[in-house]
């Protein structure tokens, strides 16, 4: 049993591997000494090449830093001169600034005290405007109490006389056999005459004032007025007149002081043949409109802005125009090739009763 151990022990002995050790041992120490004197002789030569690599890089590395440092100097200097201009062109922009803040500012004060003029002038107008339309309603109103105390005048007095001259006449005409013929003759002229004044008179005074206007009211005056209108002009009026009831009398009167002086103008300028009259109540207004297919004033106006200006209408348009503005109403006048519309509109809140 121990045969085959001892022999094993045998071939894996020790010194058979020192032997064999020992053989290429030489070997390898010439190798390695053959590869020292290659590595020395090699770092030999590195050791002489390195300086001179190295002094030049450090003169490349020398020279980029001075380079460097030179633009660094540059840049420098010319940051230094832009500072410069720029600090000059900031302080002239500052003066610049300052000069146009302070003329600001003495606008704003100039514009200030303009605007306190303006608003004080625009209170003076507005204070103005309403004295004027205090006094033309006040000049309004005395205008016709002036006419309704000559209307009644005229009537009263210069028509009863008339009537009085009248019948002397005609009791002069009951003997006219006493007289000869010249006299019967100046006879019957001084009564045709008398009763022309009569009549003219009679006209007049109901022009200045429709005889118990206050009674009858708007639309009863405005059909009397337009039969009588008629008569003595022989233009043939249309009316459409709605029973709109009784209005206050400022409103009453101005509404027929309106086709009054509408007629009138048809009469005088339009050279008409024949006009028309609506009168309407809506809502909130009472509206007015006159008609006539004439010729107008058409030529003889001139408009500014689409109005028309005050200078070239007559009295009597501008009278209406105030008269309807005193009510907060409108007043349109309308001219065109196939005659003339007077349109008016007055709000029930200042006219109705």
């Amino acid at each position: 049993m121990t045969l085959p151990h001892t022999r094993r022990s045998k071939k894996g002995s020790p010194d058979r591997a020192k032997k064999r050790g020992d053989s290429r041992a030489p070997r390898n120490r010439d190798v390695a000494v053959r590869g020292a004197d290659t590595a020395a002789s090699t770092q030999h030569k590195d050791a002489a090449v390195a300086p001179v690599q190295t002094r030049a890089d450090v003169e490349r590395l020398m020279g980029q830093l001075r380079e460097a440092n030179e633009r660094l100097i540059v840049a420098a200097v010319h940051a230094q001169d832009l500072s410069d201009v720029a600090h000059v062109e900031t302080a002239q922009a500052k003066t610049e600034l300052d000069d146009l803040i302070r003329h600001l500012r003495d606008a704003n004060e100039r514009l200030a005290a303009a605007t306190m003029r303006a608003q004080t002038m625009a209170e003076e107008a507005v204070h103005r405007e309403e004295a004027y339309r205090r006094l033309s309603g006040r000049l309004l109103q005395l205008q016709d109490d002036e006419r309704r105390r000559l209307a009644a005048d005229l009537h009263d007095s210069m028509g009863q006389r008339l009537a009085v001259l009248v019948m002397n006449l005609d009791l002069l005409e009951g003997a006219e056999e006493a007289l000869d013929a010249r006299s019967r003759q100046l006879l019957v002229e001084s009564r045709s005459t008398a009763l022309q004044c009569v009549q003219e008179v009679r006209t007049l005074a109901y022009l200045l004032h429709p005889p118990l206007f206050e009674e009858i009211g708007l639309v009863s005056a405005v059909r009397w007025y337009v039969k009588g209108f008629t008569k003595r002009s022989g233009i043939p009026v249309a009316m459409s007149l709605d029973e709109i009831g009784r209005l206050t009398r400022p409103l009453e009167m101005a509404l027929f002081r309106v086709v009054q002086e509408s007629l009138t103008n048809v009469h005088r300028h339009a050279s008409a043949p024949t006009a028309s009259i609506r009168l309407t109540k809506t809502a909130n207004a009472v509206v007015l409109d006159i008609q006539d297919c004439g010729r107008g004033l058409r030529e003889d106006l001139t408009k500014q802005n689409d109005v028309l200006v005050a200078d070239t209408l007559g009295v009597g348009i501008q009278g209406m125009q105030e008269r309807i503005r005193q009510l907060a109403g409108t007043f349109d006048v309308e001219f065109t090739d196939k005659g003339t519309t007077v349109r008016v509109s007055v709000p029930f809140a200042t006219g109705t009763s």
